[in-house]
């Protein structure tokens, strides 16, 4: 329990934070979860939580739905306490760029928000999660979760994986939509592999919201292939965005932020 404990450190939800992400507000939701953890609980006199974040940052919902909204085995949650817009559900969601401008004015500038995109590699993910969270910044990933592994792969297949064997058959994803997530921290194994903890909106995924997938995996989850682009909002405190900027570009990565098919506010 103890390594478990270890390993789920930092990724449990702050207090006041809901388990489980309202329709289409996956960005907000983890937002909301980022800002509460940095002691940011009131934004204008008003609780903060992923429908105010929704509201701030412009997410649009959906006018007609084509498909389910949630994961199997997850239940639809709507209750929206803010009126959102409405338009084509191809262009629904939450743009990066507004996001990220919601969550420096919640933190009146005591977080900032760096971009980062280019041409994603497991080894860039593997490095920028390592390095990054060790240092107490925060990485929202916008992906894909087509490519992904399974949340719930056997365990035989993620001790392979840590062991640095290649999987032949990887384990189909439960879903297959552009979400936030999180990506909370590096899991090395002993032969070498390496999983990255993945903090979801679901709690019906992985375990209790938390899986693990291969740095790779989320390469081409960051690429996407759908259309749209990808990449990683990187929450940042004042003090270390320029340590975060040599990062990036130690990895070469890009800053700035991308087109995920939603249009601004």
């Amino acid at each position: 329990m103890a390594g478990a404990d270890a390993v789920l450190a930092g990724a449990r939800p702050a207090s006041g934070v809901e388990r489980q992400q309202r329709d289409y507000l996956c960005g907000p939701f983890h937002a909301a979860r980022v800002l509460r953890d940095a002691g940011v609980a009131e934004w204008d006199g008003e609780a903060v939580d992923q429908d105010l974040i929704a509201s701030r940052a412009g997410t649009i919902l959906p006018a007609a739905e084509e498909g389910p909204a949630v994961p199997p085995g997850a239940s639809s949650l709507r209750g929206y306490r803010h009126d959102l817009a409405r338009g084509e559900e191809a262009r629904s969601g939450t743009a990066v760029g507004a996001l990220a401008e919601a969550i420096e004015a919640a933190g009146s500038g005591s977080l900032r928000c760096i971009g980062l995109r280019g041409g994603w590699t497991g080894e860039r993910v593997e490095r920028l999660v390592d390095a990054a969270t060790s240092g107490g910044v925060r990485l929202l990933a916008n992906l894909r979760t087509g490519p992904l592994w399974a949340s719930r792969p056997p365990l035989g297949v993620l001790l392979a994986a840590l062991d640095g064997t290649p999987v032949a058959e990887p384990p189909a994803a439960d879903w297959d939509v552009g979400h936030f997530v999180e990506l909370a921290r590096l899991v090395r194994g002993g032969g070498g592999g390496s999983l990255v903890l993945v903090v979801d909106s679901y709690p019906e995924l992985g375990w209790d919201g938390h899986h693990l997938q291969p740095p790779a995996a989320l390469a081409t989850a960051l690429e996407r292939g759908d259309g749209h682009e990808g990449g990683v909002l990187a929450v940042v405190p004042a003090a270390r965005v320029a340590a975060v900027r040599d990062l990036a570009g130690g990895l070469g990565l890009e800053i700035g932020f991308w087109e995920n098919g939603t249009r601004g506010p």
